[in-house]
C-alpha cells in the first residue's frame, strides 16, 4: 500500500448477547442480529484481543482493525501528533458500542489508568466513558454516582443492610441526554434504554452489586476506586451542550474530557470538515447521506453505522439526505 491510501472505513461489528439485553438495536437500525434475541451490546468499532472489528469496504476489506493498527498505516490512521504522544499504544484507542437494556445492569465502577497499572495485568488501561442516549421507554433511568454525603462506611453498611438504593443518585433520561462516566463514578443503566457508548479501549469493570444475580462481584476493588468526593468537573449529572454553529449545519460540543471529545452534527445541508489533526469516528444516529473525500470519491452512510475517517485524509465533506444527525468522536489532543 502506498502512503495515504487510507479511506473512510466501515466495519462488521460484534453482537454481544447478555442476560439484560433487548431487541431494539436490530429494529431501530435495521441490523441483521443473531437469532435468539437478548442483544445487550453491539461493538461498532473494537480492537480488543479476540473481539476485533472487521473492515467491510475497500482494499482493506476483511482485515481486522488490529492488523491495520499493527502495520505501517497506523500513523496515517491515528495522525502523527497523536502517534507521537502515544508511541507505546498498539491498539486502537477508543471502543464504540451501541447498548440496549431490557433489564437493569449491575452496579459498577471503572478504575483509572494508575489503578490499573498498579493492580491489573500489564497491557490494559483505565476506563473513561460517555453515553449518548438514543432511545428511551417511559420512566427510563440511570444511576450516576452517589447521593451527596455518602461515605465508604455508609455504602458498605447499606450493602450489608440491603438498603443500597438509598445511597444512589437516580436520574431520569431522555433521547439526546449526554452522561459522562469518568473512572470512580458508580453507575448503572436501567431498563428500556438504547445508547451510544464511547470509551477508552478497556474492558475492566468492577461490579459492586448485581441485584441478586450470581455473577462474580469485585466488592473490594470497587470500593477502592469509587470516588466518594468527585471533583467539581465530574458532578454534572448531564452534560450541557455548547452551540458551535447554527442550523442548517448545527454543531454542538457535547463533551470534552482528557481521553476524547464528542460533538453532535445536525445537518440539513452539505458540511465541509477540514480541521483534522487526528482520526474521526462518525456514528449516524438519524438519517443517511454521503461522505465525499479525496478526488471526489464517495461512501454512503446510514443510521446505526459508525465510520472511521483516517487522519491522513485531512478533509472530507458530509452531504446529508434530508435531516441527518451524527455523533463525532475524536481522541483528545492538547491545545
Amino acid at each position: 500500500m502506498v502512503k495515504n491510501a487510507l479511506y473512510p472505513l466501515k466495519f462488521r461489528g460484534i453482537f454481544k448477547k447478555t442476560p439484560w439485553g433487548g431487541n431494539r438495536i436490530g429494529r431501530l437500525f435495521k441490523k441483521k442480529v443473531p437469532p435468539g434475541g437478548s442483544i445487550g451490546e453491539f461493538w461498532e468499532i473494537a480492537d480488543r484481543n479476540d473481539d476485533n472489528s472487521i473492515i467491510t469496504n475497500g482494499v482493506y476489506k476483511d482485515m481486522p482493525l488490529h492488523k491495520l493498527m499493527d502495520g505501517p498505516e497506523a500513523s496515517d490512521m491515528l495522525g502523527y501528533e497523536y502517534r507521537r504522544m502515544h508511541r507505546d499504544e498498539n491498539r486502537f484507542p477508543l471502543l464504540v458500542k451501541l447498548i440496549d437494556t431490557s433489564e437493569r445492569l449491575s452496579l459498577q465502577v471503572h478504575p483509572d489508568d494508575s489503578y490499573v497499572r498498579a493492580n491489573e495485568p500489564p497491557g490494559d488501561s483505565g476506563k473513561m466513558e460517555a453515553w449518548y442516549i438514543i432511545h428511551t421507554e417511559p420512566e427510563a433511568w440511570i444511576v450516576r454516582g452517589l447521593r451527596p454525603g455518602t461515605t465508604r462506611e455508609g455504602l458498605e453498611s447499606s450493602l450489608q443492610d440491603s438498603i443500597l438504593e438509598e445511597c444512589l443518585n437516580f436520574l431520569p433520561v431522555s433521547p439526546g441526554d449526554v452522561i459522562f462516566i469518568p473512572p470512580g463514578i458508580l453507575h448503572t443503566i436501567g431498563p428500556g434504554i438504547v445508547l451510544l457508548e464511547v470509551q477508552q479501549n478497556s474492558d475492566i469493570t468492577y461490579r459492586l452489586f448485581d441485584w441478586g444475580s450470581t455473577r462474580e462481584l469485585h466488592t473490594e476493588k470497587a470500593l477502592d476506586v469509587i470516588n466518594f468526593a468527585p471533583p467539581a468537573g465530574c458532578r454534572h449529572d448531564k452534560m450541557q451542550p455548547t452551540l458551535l454553529s447554527p442550523p442548517p449545519r448545527k454543531r454542538e460540543l457535547l463533551l470534552e474530557c482528557e481521553k476524547f471529545v464528542l460533538e453532535s452534527l445536525e445537518l440539513n445541508a452539505p458540511y465541509d470538515i477540514a480541521d483534522m489533526r487526528t482520526f474521526h469516528i462518525l456514528t449516524v444516529i438519524v438519517g443517511s447521506g454521503k461522505i465525499t473525500y479525496g478526488q471526489s470519491e464517495t461512501i454512503d452512510i446510514h443510521a446505526g453505522e459508525s465510520v472511521l475517517i483516517p487522519a491522513a485524509l485531512e478533509a472530507y465533506n458530509l452531504c446529508p439526505e434530508g435531516n441527518c444527525k451524527i455523533i463525532k468522536s475524536i481522541p483528545a489532543l492538547p491545545g
